[in-house]
């Protein structure tokens, strides 16, 4: 078989580039490493020019891009594309040079796993040293095992990973000379309701997701999410608190209706939005939803109040509104705090509150160990049966229940203090569990997705 080869985009491929195209729609794959050619749907000759102009600085199409060459690999004197790559000849601060890279590449879904995409990226490598490139950054999604074993065939050396929002990637730096690769770490960054109010008046909530055990639970949450978001899609998020899902969402496109209880979150939530972020706030109570109209969103998120309602009959009525104000088809998650976790970690092994004592005043059954809780303790404590009994009446249809923190806060300490690439392997760990019966007791918070009939 001919040796494989580079060769950047011409007119003389336009019949091939179709068909690469066309191939990726069928077997409805992302694209990588291909200067958007999606884009072009309707006229392939003007990808080609803009693959030419990306070229050089003086015919940039915007002053916000950086000149990059796209290439198409082949073999010698074929004309199949296998592969489409990317090389970007510097990095803009932003987006690209934290989780873009100076590489981006894909291969052909029918020839994949045949060691294409490995060699495709070893000749860039020769193109980026052409042009006077001492090392370059390779990024791939936490999830893509093939695109992690090709960085480190070709000499990938993992820095760290870079977290935006719910996005998730790992940092390899490629050396092109004899100079040993150094990756410089990064510095990660009385009533209820007047209980609720002096709670969180002393907390800031966004803080909970700031330590590396505390963002598993807001990773796994927008891994679940994002896998039913699609274009115009209405967001309502029912007890936002400060909105760190609110906004993320808003800063992924979506036009987001926010609905929070307490004075102090929404007065730091409001300070947080920027101009860009398409959202409104309504202060009102999970239970009562009035200001919605029935059947209004496609996704509906209750990630906190169940934590706050102590009778079957408040639950029922938050779950109730959250599901009115549903479109049929429509998706609710809808969040817990689970007991057991709670008795072992923070009871029995942290010391913050008396087991015994909880025992003796009727909180924690002394035979079953069910709990019970009530406004001044602030958390309802449940447990995965109890959920089962408070969902039965509704016509839904349940699509995951998931541990979102699972064992992350039995060993927070050694969470904290793993290096990148110890919690990017911890984190696939983690997702890859997440639901598995066995095991979601152990979890600290839980989710619970399902669909409106």
């Amino acid at each position: 078989m001919n040796k494989l080869i580079l060769v950047k985009p011409s007119e003389n491929y336009i019949s091939e580039i179709i068909s690469y195209r066309d191939e990726l729609r069928i077997y409805d794959t992302h694209a990588h490493g291909d200067n958007g050619l999606y884009e072009w749907e309707n006229d392939i000759s003007a990808w080609v020019k803009n693959c030419r102009d990306m070229e050089c600085l003086e015919t940039l199409p915007s002053r916000d891009l950086v000149e990059a060459d796209t290439f198409m690999l082949m073999h010698e004197g074929e004309s199949q594309i296998l592969g489409m790559i990317n090389l970007r000849k510097s990095l803009k601060e932003g987006y690209l040079s934290e989780h873009g890279g100076h590489i981006g590449y894909g291969v052909r879904p029918t020839m994949r796993r045949k060691g294409y995409a490995t060699a495709m990226l070893k000749l860039c490598l020769k193109e980026a040293k052409k042009i006077g490139l001492d090392k370059v950054l390779v990024c791939c999604d936490l999830d893509n095992v093939g695109s992690r074993a090709v960085i480190k065939a070709c000499g990938g050396v993992f820095e760290r990973l870079a977290i935006t929002g719910s996005e998730v990637d790992e940092r390899y730096w490629i050396q092109l000379n004899d100079k040993p690769v150094t990756v410089q770490p990064k510095e990660e960054i009385a009533s209820n309701r007047n209980y609720l109010e002096e709670y969180y008046a002393t907390r800031k909530e966004d803080e909970r997701f700031t330590p590396r055990h505390g963002l598993v639970e807001f990773l796994t949450t927008m891994r679940y999410i994002e896998q039913y978001l699609s274009p115009g899609v209405r967001i309502i998020e029912i007890g936002a608190g400060t909105g760190r899902y609110s906004r993320t969402l808003a800063d992924m496109g979506y036009k987001v209706d926010a609905v929070e209880l307490i004075s102090s979150n929404i007065d730091e939530f409001r300070k947080k939005i920027t101009h860009e972020q398409d959202i409104s706030i309504t202060q009102a109570n999970a239970c009562d939803l009035t200001m919605f109209r029935d059947n209004c969103f496609d996704i509906t998120l209750l990630l906190g109040p169940l934590y706050h309602l102590y009778t079957n009959e408040d639950k029922t009525q938050a779950l109730s509104e959250a599901l009115r104000v549903t479109k049929p088809g429509g998706i609710v998650f809808a969040a817990y705090c689970l007991s057991d976790a709670s008795i072992v970690v923070g009871g029995f092994g942290r010391g913050r509150f008396n087991v015994k004592e909880f025992v003796e005043k009727g909180i924690i059954n002394p035979n079953t160990f069910d709990t019970s809780s009530c406004p001044e303790l602030i958390f309802e404590l449940v447990r995965k049966e109890d959920i089962d009994k408070l969902m039965a009446p509704f016509a839904v249809e349940r699509l995951h229940y998931v541990g979102t923190d699972m064992m992350t806060h039995w060993i927070r300490e050694s969470v904290d203090t793993m290096d990148d690439e110890t919690y990017a392997l911890f984190l696939r760990y983690h997702f890859a569990v997440c639901e598995r019966a066995d095991m979601v007791g152990a979890s600290h918070h839980s989710l619970d997705v399902f669909r409106k009939n």
